[in-house]
Formats: structure tokens, sequence, C-alpha cells
């Protein structure tokens, strides 16, 4: 808001100062834009030189006559000469000094050679000729001497396109140099050279010379132009023109404002609004630079607070070093202990469960062995001797706050706290969720996974690549357990046999038969899959006689994951229990927290 107000109080200003500057009155004081303040004639002097016996020039008199026509219409009584000699312009500004005492504006427009000799310009005639710098008063014009021809007239007007390359520099030994040179300033009079001081300029290639044709354009509409916007018009005109290399300058100045024609009243509210746009643009540009200032202040204030403030905290931290380093050692030393304790501790924490599940494991497979002798036929589990080794397990809780992976992640690697789910459904449409999860990687002997049914783990194991079957407390009985990725299924054995009898009336069971029957590519709600389709029929012995379970098992060994089961049971002597135990298991979802 305080920025707005200043812009505001800044146009407000602008205006104020701009207003006078182009003689335009505020509209509430109902005042007429008022003319050029002018009391006398306005009288011009027009020279043109072309016919020089070296280094004639093209334009001059095309440019002196435009120049002249120009002037007439501008309310000017003009004295026009082309090709004059010195005879001829001493004759012109004789008159011209007798008529501009009583003037009110003297004009003087000279095209043709110019020369700068000691510091001081001259105007060339077309017979001059001098021999020396002494010859000059003789066969020149000094340019200085005119304009004090111009006598007490209160506008006096020098356009000087006189830069050429001349011919006659070549004729002094000392004293001239390129161009022309800048002339005195003094207050009343204003002198536009056709190019800066110092520089040449164009005769132009077409009818009028660069500077000339900017300068009768601009006198051809000049309403309410202010001379000095004028010419800087035809300043922007000519280096256009001539892409840069020549560029118009003025010298000295008026007191006041002086128009060719001054603006008419009837236009006095679009001059306004110009006025008024341009106060606009330059507020907008000083506040738009105020603004920049500032933020580079500010900035560079911030900068040195930076700078301080690490000063500051480098100088702590040296202190700090100088008058504590040996505390600091002594806690990095304790902390680096306890963290080495808290290694070791978890690390007796993971090798005893990895050792109690092996135990178990290895019971589990001695019980399976006498089962299958006294039964005569497959054995329920492979053996399990082996020791468990040194190991260096990953951690078994989840990353807290992680969030689930995509399914597409089930490719991938495991890693401790990844999770398998799986929805069973009964033929009476009762679902129960079952979540295989990893617990531990044990290099050199497997995945120690477990198996949670509502909530509460069921089974423990250490899964090691070969097909195994595993007992769970669904109407599924069996599982077709993780972690096998090979060709052969003669190995299939199952563990956790103690399953089998938990069910009413069995006293045993064991694998029958095994086939891998085809491929399939199947969707479950977890995803697509192209899977192995096996054929497993396992035989449960009871009081009652055999009874067979059929189970169809749709196995991915990409993601070494059974993705579809689906279990039926038969016995021989009731037909009524063809399908007393039957329920599909598909793979619902897929989490792994130790990523995430």
């Amino acid at each position: 808001m305080k920025s707005f107000a200043r812009l505001l109080a800044a146009i407000a200003a602008w205006i104020c100062i701009l207003l006078p500057a182009t003689g335009v009155a505020a509209e509430a004081t109902g005042m007429p834009i008022p003319a050029a303040n002018e009391r006398g004639p306005r009288i011009a002097v027009v020279i043109g030189n072309a016919k020089y016996p070296s280094g004639s020039l093209a334009n001059p008199r095309n440019d002196a006559t435009g120049m002249a026509e120009a002037l007439t219409l501008l309310g000017f009584q003009v004295d026009l000469k082309l090709d004059a000699t010195k005879a001829d312009i001493d004759a012109i500004f004789r008159r011209f000094s007798a008529r501009a005492d009583s003037a009110a504006v003297a004009a003087l427009f000279y095209a043709g050679h110019g020369i700068q000799v000691a510091g001081s310009n001259y105007i060339v005639p077309i017979d001059a000729n001098p021999r020396h710098e002494r010859d000059l008063k003789r066969d020149m014009v000094k340019m200085d001497d005119v304009i004090d021809d111009m006598g007490a007239a209160r506008v006096k007007l020098v356009f000087f396109d006189a830069c050429r390359d001349n011919p006659l520099a070549r004729s002094f030994s000392r004293g001239s140099a390129r161009g022309m040179a800048a002339p005195v300033e003094a207050t009343g009079t204003l002198i536009s050279f056709a190019t800066k001081h110092g520089n040449t300029a164009a005769d132009g290639e077409g009818l009028h010379s660069p500077y000339a044709t900017a300068l009768l354009s601009a006198l051809k509409n000049p309403a309410g132009v202010e001379i000095e916007q004028m010419l800087r018009g035809v300043q922007q005109s000519v280096k256009q023109a001539t892409n840069g290399q020549q560029e118009p300058w003025r010298y000295g100045s008026l007191d006041g404002d002086f128009y060719f024609k001054p603006p008419d009243p009837a236009d006095s509210s679009r001059v306004s609004q110009a006025v008024v746009d341009r106060a606009v643009e330059e507020a907008t540009r000083k506040a738009k630079e105020q603004a920049e200032r500032e933020k580079a202040e500010l900035q560079k204030s911030i900068k040195a607070l930076q700078e301080a403030n690490e000063r500051a905290i480098a100088d702590a931290l040296k202190a700090q070093r100088q008058a504590g380093e040996s505390a600091v050692a002594e806690a990095l030393r304790r902390s680096n202990e306890q963290a080495a304790r808290e290694r070791e501790e978890l690390q007796k924490s993971m090798e005893k469960m990895l050792k109690d599940a092996l135990d178990k494991q290895k019971l589990a497979g001695a019980e399976a062995e006498r089962a299958a002798q006294q039964a005569g036929g497959r054995p329920a589990t492979a053996a399990g001797s082996r020791e468990p080794a040194p190991l260096n397990l990953a951690s078994v809780q989840p990353t807290p706050g992680a969030k689930p992976a995509t399914l597409a992640d089930s490719a991938k690697a495991e890693a401790a706290g990844d999770e398998w789910e799986y929805v069973a459904t009964d033929i009476y449409g009762k679902k129960q969720t079952l979540i295989e999860r990893v617990k531990a990687i044990v290099p050199g002997a497997g995945v120690l996974e477990e198996f949670v049914l509502g909530g509460r783990p069921q089974v423990e194991w250490v899964f090691d690549n070969k097909p195994r079957l595993v007992g769970i407390p669904t109407d599924s009985v069996m599982l077709f357990a993780p972690s096998w990725s090979g060709d052969n299924l003669d190995g299939l054995a199952i563990i956790n046999p103690s399953r089998c009898t938990q069910l009413a009336f069995v006293t045993g069971c064991r694998v029958l038969k095994v086939a891998v029957v085809g491929d399939e590519k199947i969707t479950v709600p977890a995803g697509g899959y192209d899977t192995k389709k096996i054929q497993i029929t396992l035989i449960f012995t009871t009081d009652y006689g055999d009874a067979t379970l059929d189970m169809s098992v749709w196995y991915s060994k990409e993601h070494k994951r059974m993705v579809r089961q689906s279990v039926k049971g038969r016995h021989p002597m009731t037909e009524a229990h063809v399908n007393s135990l039957y329920e599909t298991m598909e793979l619902a979802a897929y989490r792994s927290w130790a990523r995430r």
C-alpha cells in the first residue's frame, strides 16, 4: 500500500513537471493552450554549397532548397543562396545581421563542406582556396562570427549539415582535425550538427542527406512539438537510417520552449493525455528503479547478516573444539560402544530366534519321519538336521511410518517385514485372511517366515527353496509353501504335520501324487500373474478309512509364491462327504514395509 501511494505521488509530481514543459495548462483552470511567445519576424538564411572545384557534393542544393520551402511555410522570411562564394556569403550575412536585432527568431541552415582548424569551425565557400591558416579569415566564414551576426534575436537556431570529409583539410600542415569542433554553448542559441563533433556525416545516396531527410520530415507537421523533442526524433531517425554510423548532436539551449508551429488549442486534451502518459511511464520507471535499489540493498544486508552469522558460528565451533575436544571424543566413544552393545544384543536375539525355529523344524521333521514309517508312505517332512549358522539378520520390525509397496515390487528380493495377504473362501462364503510374513533373511539357510491367521501367528518355518506343504487352520488344511523356484516336485513334503492329527478322526497324512499340468495366466485381486498349475493329491488316514484331499495350485515361480489354490475333499464311504472339505484361496495384496 505504501509503495502504491509513493507511485501515485511520483506520478502527480511528474505531471506537475511535464505540464509546464509542454506549454499545456491544467484542464481545471479552463485556460487555453498558449502559442509560442514571439514578438517580431522570423528570419532565416539557407545556403547549399555543392559545386566545389575539388570534392563536389550531390545533395546540398536539394537540401537547401527543401529547407527554404519548409521554413517559408512556417512563417520565416528566407534568404536562399545556392553555391555561394565568399563574397555571396559576406553579403547575405550583412543583410541578415541588419535584420536580426528586431527578429523574434533567427535561423541558419547550411549544407556543404565545413572544416575545423585550431578548435574553430568554418563554412567553406565554393571558391575557397586557402594555402595557409592565415588565409582562413579571407577565404572562409567562421561559424562563431555567423552566430554573432544573429544579434539580439530572442531565439537563435543553427542547423549545420557540414561535417563531410573536406579535401581542403589536407592543405594545412597543422591545426585541422576530422569533422567539426564542439561549438561554444550559450543560452538562447540552439545548435544542431548533422553528427557529433569529431565525426563526419554522410552526403546521402538519395535526394537529400540523411540529416536533411529527417529534419525536413519533422518540419512537415511540427504542430505542438517543442524543438528539443523534435531534434531528439531527428537524432533517432538518422541513427536508424545509418545503422548507428551517424548520430546528430545538439549544443546550447533556449530560454524557454520554442515551437515551429504552436500547439493547436483543440488538441489540448490529447497533449494533456500524452503528458499524463509520460508522467505515468516516468514515475513507474523511477518506482521500479527504486524498488530494484531497495531489493539490492536488502539482499546486501541479508548477505552481510549471513556472513556475520557464519563467522559467529565458526568462532563458536572453534572455541568449542578448543575447549571441549576431549569431551566430544569421550561422548563419541561411549556412543560407539553403546551402539556396538546394541548390535551384539540384537545379533544374539536374532540367532536365538533362528535356532529356536530350526530346532522346532528338526523336531517336527523327526515326528514326521516316525509317522511316515508307521504309515508306510511318503515322509511327511524333509529331514531338518542342519545346524543354525552364525547370522547377520535384517530387522524383523517394519519401518515406522512406512507405506505399502506396489504389487509389482513383489518380484524383487524379499526383505524382513514383507507381507503377502491371502483371502480364503469356503463353500458357505465365509472368508478368512491369512498373512505370510517374512521375519528374517537367513544367509545360507533361507527365509524365516510366519503364517498369521486372524491376527495370531500359527506356523513359523525357515523355507529353503524346496517344495513344501504347510498345515494351516483353515478348511484348506494345507497350503503350498513359498520360496520354491525349481523344476522338481519329487521332494514335496509336509511341514507342520501335526495339523493333520488335529482334524477329527484323522491319524495321519501323506502326499500321494504331485504333477505340473501346465502353464496358465490368471488374475487375482493382487494382479495378473504367469503361473504353473500343479495338481496334488493327499491321503488322510482316518478311523473309518482313507480320505482324499485334491489340491489345485497356481504358483508363480517368478515371485516364489502361491497365487491361487483350491481344495476339495473326498471320502469313499459316503457321497455326502464328497464336498465336505472345500475352499479357495487367492492372493489379495502384497506389502513391503522394509523398503518404504
